[in-house]
């Protein structure tokens, strides 16, 4: 199963993005600012492709999905949250983009529905990755390049 994340929106708190499975919108995500995360030293996650696995979080108490191997960090996760203040950073999910601007609604209801499909992909025997995009530029014609329709 592959997960996108398509980073859409940065400001000097979070990253707001799109996340696709399997090429499908499926919810957005907030992730730390990359220059000025709320905590210090745990910025968002670098682009690139990661292996995922279904762990236990010793920090949040649940399963998630970990991210492996993620250059200079250990525990990186998809997991519930609304806010930057939420992830040390981590990938936070939500149904909706708002109202603030650095903020996800319904947490719950996307990491329930994204822990639904990974489940059922393991249970399959199938690999399990995310592809990180950093935001998308402009082309010399004015068209968005980077992010797919």
């Amino acid at each position: 199963m592959k997960i996108d994340i398509y980073r859409l929106i940065e400001t000097d708190r979070s990253i707001v993005g799109r996340v696709t499975i399997e090429g499908q919108q499926f919810c957005f995500d907030l992730e730390p600012s990359r220059f000025h995360p709320v905590h210090a030293g745990h910025p968002c996650i670098p682009c690139g492709i990661f292996q995922v696995k279904l762990t236990m979080s010793p920090h949040l108490g649940y399963v998630t999905p970990e991210l492996q191997d993620v250059p200079g960090r250990t525990a990186i996760r998809m997991h519930k949250g609304n806010k930057p203040e939420d992830s040390l950073g981590c990938t936070l999910l939500g149904e909706s983009h708002g109202p603030a601007p650095d903020w996800v609604s319904d947490s719950h209801d996307a990491f329930d529905r994204l822990m639904k499909l990974c489940r059922e992909a393991e249970a399959r025997g199938e690999e399990i990755t995310a592809e990180y995009h950093d935001i998308a530029k402009t082309s010399s014609e004015g068209s968005v390049v980077g992010i797919p329709n």
